[in-house]
């Protein structure tokens, strides 16, 4: 269930937002090898008795989101971003801070909720 709060002033833009969630998934137990006429003869009459077996599992995972940037001049912003997620096995927040240079200038409103610089690498 996300949630988002957005707001913008004349120099100022920000976003916060979070959510939460609930997954469950089930297998049943199944031949490891489905498609027999694909393992050589020789091994077809093992490869027929091995199975894999069925499982359930659960999990709770919840998101925290920030975005904030600020008008310095007509040309230059300078942002800020939070991302933490959190599940069972799996991590990926991110942080960032940037510069934005705009040639032409901006005096109108900003972006709502800010647009922060996307990463061309993640490592």
């Amino acid at each position: 269930m996300p949630v988002t709060w957005r707001q913008r002033t004349e120099n100022w833009s920000w976003e916060l937002g979070g959510s939460v969630s609930w997954s469950h998934s089930r297998t049943q137990t199944q031949a490891r090898y489905p498609l027999l006429n694909l393992i050589p003869s020789d091994y077809r009459q093992r490869a027929s008795e091995l199975t894999e077996e069925g499982s359930s599992s659960q999990g709770f995972g919840y998101t925290a989101r920030a975005l904030v940037e600020r008008r310095v001049t007509s040309n230059w912003f300078v942002g800020a971003a939070v991302d933490i997620q959190q599940a069972k096995d799996y991590t990926p927040s991110h942080a960032l801070l940037y510069v934005r240079y705009s040639a032409a200038g901006w005096q109108g409103d900003l972006d709502m909720p800010p647009q922060p610089l996307v990463p061309y690498a993640d490592w």
